[in-house]
């Protein structure tokens, strides 16, 4: 049988290396590993030692791989990365055995690096691992350097390792465990402990990584990668389990997929019913809605797909609200188009917005130099711009069909606009936080003022000076809708909690799956203090009354003949058992809280109480979390809710 020239050189330095020359870890780097690999054919402009991870994760602190030489499928050092890395070698000094603390390590850098193997050595005995994104690696050679002085043995070795049979491993191999024993399903290899082995080796290595806006999260069972939205943009993401039955299945989730089925319930088990992509069909087993496809797993699986959820959910919602608070977007409603996205500022008549929009043909940004050549020519939208950088975009929708001719009012939009999303991301800047700002992009707080204060007034002006307008026949077509809401640092008065509390309550209504307390229990126990010292001569018992019975009695919707009416006291007592009540358990049906909302809601509107400053304060702080919850569900979730069994592919 031929034997290569390459492989009998292997073979032959191998079998006289002498490891007594290594004393040192230098000797050990310059006089075992540099000439192995270049028996197996590595060059060594190949090689990188001391490999900076910088680069790769901007959420990582600047290390550093010591004490490493990692092998790439390239030359070329700028694409010397995670795509083309092929051997992490990790070397210790002779006569130590820090194995542990060295696999530690490789395992943590083969998490950004990917290599296809991480190998350990301390020059007298040899470890080598097959590498698995998101699985647990495989020990392949766990030996002295001894064991190699056998022909057969060392060619196993050479065979496994060498530089151009590793370079042609597809870096998206995946381990397929193959064996017969897969066709049986994975509760019954659960019950037999000869098969575990392959349970485990088939379980993903648990992580958290996040380079730049990826995010992955694993869990033994599962494994969820996700594109944060950045910007202004949209996020997306992929599912996969590592059972036996679901190996191989890829779940995609597009951004109104992840935000209907995915946000609702947070940090709660499985059990609780508090998801809506969950439903609990035995003790042990649960049916997922994911996008378009319906999965059964079990208490496990489901257990992991919550952790993982959880961990990107929580991120996702995050950059949203970032977003929003950065721009200051969330007093304006969020509209969506097929054609437009952005935030309704206010209305206007189709008078006034024909000569605002009439005046930036006069002071496009390259015409002249003055304060208002701020404008560049753009269809029917008025693009606030210096031509390098764009401040903002506004955006008419007339409420007819766009037909100006129909109606008299346009609604006048901050858009959201994809040349500005590409724009921002193609900057030099770290982040496109840091943009904000009057000489940047404009928030929607600020493009509102300046239109109201600075440009209509301008506008109207000059076109007061061009075509003798009258300014008031302007002034009054310019319909600007207040806030109902009292900014909860200026609430002084009970009262002015009511819009708020009607925001929850609408929420509340439609929630549907189950509540986790611990967002309720505040807000339970200081408002029930704080409708305490109520006049008890108040209108509508009955209503109150009627609502805290169907609580009592567990019929959401049923009218309750009741033989004698409360009085006040038995309604705070029934108000205070339910405080007790949350305090005492994890979660709630949802429909329970909205009842209880609206009789407090009732309370405040028609009651005459009795509270402090500090009552008021309390009932503040109480209040704003579970609103703030209310608001960003309200206006990123529900509009994307469906029914959670849409009759989708099932697995």
């Amino acid at each position: 049988m031929y034997i290569p020239d390459s492989l009998q050189l292997f073979i032959r330095w191998i079998q006289v290396f002498d490891i007594r020359v290594l004393q040192t870890e230098g000797d050990v780097e310059k006089k075992f590993i540099l000439p192995m690999f270049q028996y197996l054919g590595y060059p060594d402009s190949y090689r990188q030692s001391k490999y900076s991870l910088t680069s790769n994760n901007s959420e990582n602190p600047a290390k550093q791989l010591k004490n490493s030489q990692i092998y790439f499928a390239t030359d070329d050092v700028v694409q010397q990365n995670s795509d083309t890395s092929l051997i992490i070698i990790i070397y210790l000094a002779p006569n130590t055995q820090y194995f542990s603390e060295a696999i530690t390590q490789a395992k943590f850098y083969s998490t950004y690096l990917q290599p296809i193997f991480f190998i350990i050595t301390n020059g007298y005995s040899l470890k080598i691992f097959k590498y698995f994104p998101y699985h647990r690696e495989e020990l392949i050679f766990d030996g002295i350097i001894d064991t190699l002085r056998n022909s057969q043995v060392a060619e196993n070795l050479y065979y496994q390792l060498n530089f151009d049979l590793v370079r042609k491993i597809p870096k998206t191999t995946v381990n397929n465990f193959k064996s017969p024993e897969f066709s049986s399903i994975e509760k019954y290899l659960r019950r037999h402990q000869e098969f575990s082995h392959i349970l485990e080796k088939a379980e993903f290595e648990p992580c958290l990584l996040k380079k730049g806006n990826h995010l992955t999260v694993v869990k033994p069972k599962v494994l969820m990668e996700c594109n944060l939205p950045q910007a202004f943009g949209k996020g997306d993401c992929v599912i996969q389990f590592s059972s036996v039955m679901l190996r191989g299945l890829k779940i995609s989730l597009n951004h109104q997929q992840i935000l209907g089925q995915l946000m609702t319930g947070l940090y709660t088990k499985p059990e609780w019913g508090c998801r809506r992509f969950l439903k609990q069909l035995d003790t042990d087993t649960f049916e997922a809605y994911l996008g378009q496809t319906t999965v059964i797993v079990s208490e496990l699986e489901a257990a992991d797909l919550c952790l993982c959820v959880d961990a990107v959910c929580q991120a996702y919602q995050n950059k949203i609200i970032e977003f929003e608070n950065y721009l200051e977007t969330w007093d304006f409603k969020f509209v969506e188009f097929p054609d437009i996205r952005g935030f309704h500022l206010f209305s206007v008549d189709v008078k006034l917005w024909k000569i605002m929009h009439n005046f930036i043909k006069k002071f496009n940004y390259a015409q002249g130099k003055s304060e208002w050549h701020v404008f560049d020519q753009d269809n029917t939208s008025i693009r606030v711009s210096r031509g390098i950088r764009d401040h903002a975009f506004i955006v008419p929708r007339f409420s007819n069909a766009y037909s100006a001719l129909s109606n008299n009012q346009v609604d006048i939009l901050y858009e959201i606009n994809d040349s500005h999303i590409a724009t921002l991301e193609s900057s030099n800047l770290n982040s496109w936080q840091e943009d904000i700002g009057i000489r940047g992009t404009w928030t929607a707080k600020y493009t509102k003022t300046w239109l109201i204060e600075k440009y209509i007034p301008q506008v109207m002006s000059y076109h007061s000076q061009k075509f003798q307008i009258l300014e008031f026949d302007l002034e009054k077509n310019i319909l600007n809708y207040p806030s109902q809401h009292t900014a909860f640092k200026k609430i002084n008065d009970v009262k002015d909690f009511l819009p708020y509390l009607r925001d929850i309550q609408a929420w509340l209504q439609l929630y549907i799956v189950n509540i986790a307390t611990g967002c309720l229990q505040q807000y339970y126990q200081v408002f029930t203090h704080l409708v305490r010292n109520t006049d008890a001569a108040i209108a509508g018992l009955d209503y109150i009354t009627m609502n805290l019975q169907k609580i009592i009695w567990k019929h959401p919707s049923a009218e309750i003949s009741r033989q004698e009416i409360w009085n006040f006291k038995d309604v705070i007592y029934c108000l205070d058992n339910q405080v007790t009540k949350i305090n005492n358990c994890k979660y709630i049906p949802s429909w329970e809280a909205d009842l209880i909302t609206r009789v407090l809601i009732w309370i405040i509107e028609n009651g005459k109480i009795n509270h402090s400053q500090g009552q008021l304060n309390v009932a503040k702080q109480a209040l704003l979390p579970l609103w703030e919850q209310c608001r960003f569900e309200m206006r990123h979730i529900y509009p994307y809710c469906t029914s959670i069994n849409s009759g989708g592919k099932s697995v």
